[in-house]
């Protein structure tokens, strides 16, 4: 390819939703379809998570961390031995320190803390699309 070359469009990039709350998964769903995202797969607890990144070969994971059965942090090791290479954001309560300090011990590539803002979800976005997107299986 030379200078004068369009380059190949890149695919979107794709993105799980993990969360039990149907208004923060929209939340999240409108913010990454803003910043040309896709949501490949939403799900509302640890076993369904785990069966919609199976199926859905997501770019990011944005996990509650909260998850139900047994919270968010239960679910992540799983995630990451399942998909090591896709980072996941873990998505606390304000007042949720100790838990994000947790998951970013276990591995998570970042955190946003709830009220979440379009703007702080972009930002998180924007951090992830500068890394390469995992390969696909």
């Amino acid at each position: 390819m030379t200078a004068a070359e369009p380059s190949e469009p890149r695919p979107p990039r794709r993105v799980l939703l993990l969360d039990d709350a149907p208004l923060e998964r929209r939340i999240v769903a409108r913010s990454v379809q803003r910043e040309g995202w896709v949501v490949v797969g939403e799900a509302g607890d640890a076993d369904s998570a785990l069966a919609a990144l199976r199926t859905s070969q997501p770019d990011l994971i944005v996990l509650d961390g909260r998850l139900p059965p047994a919270g968010g942090l239960a679910v992540l090791p799983a995630l990451l031995a399942e998909r090591p290479a896709v980072p996941v954001l873990i998505v606390v309560a304000f007042e949720e320190v100790a838990l994000l300090r947790e998951a970013l011990r276990l591995g998570a590539a970042g955190g946003l803390q709830r009220p979440l803002l379009p703007s702080q979800i972009a930002e998180q976005l924007r951090l992830v699309a500068r890394t390469p997107p995992p390969e696909r299986e």
